[in-house]
């Protein structure tokens, strides 16, 4: 059966990232969507690791609906983050947006080998920025429909 991520419940957001600033800019952007949507903030990578593989299958209600990932972590890396998702929780296809400011050829194919959904870039001006995270969250929360288990 499919429906829209964001059928009965509110829909919940899981960003990773450990600039303030960013985080600042994410909130933002989120909040333009104009969608009632749960937002947790994890500041690590060995944190978000901790946290995401804790949620249980038997808690479904718990499981996010987007986890926008930041690659330079503290403690564990972005890349790392993605073998963690898609290996050891409950949630393996949970989109994942990697949100970087790498330009780097190599890092975006090996996020896209690693199973990320997207690769979007960090724009410089804040606007742009909040504008970005927008399109995402409103592409990926109330555009795509995913398959579920029901």
């Amino acid at each position: 059966m499919y429906k829209p991520v964001s059928d009965s419940s509110v829909p919940r957001i899981v960003v990773i990232e450990d600039n303030p600033a960013d985080v600042r800019l994410v909130k933002e952007g989120i909040d333009v969507t104009d969608v009632d949507i749960e937002v947790s903030v994890i500041n690590s990578g060995r944190e978000a690791a901790e946290r995401l593989t804790a949620i249980g299958a038997d808690s479904p209600e718990d499981h996010p609906n987007l986890i926008l990932l930041d690659l330079n972590l503290p403690g564990k890396s972005g890349f790392d983050l993605l073998e963690t998702i898609h290996n050891e929780t409950a949630f393996p296809d949970v989109p994942v947006v990697v949100v970087s400011s790498s330009e780097n050829p190599d890092d975006i194919n090996r996020v896209y080998d690693l199973s990320a959904n997207a690769y979007v870039m960090k724009p410089a001006d804040p606007d742009d920025y909040i504008e970005m995270i927008d399109a995402t969250v409103g592409f990926w929360i109330t555009t795509v429909i995913s398959s579920t288990n029901d």
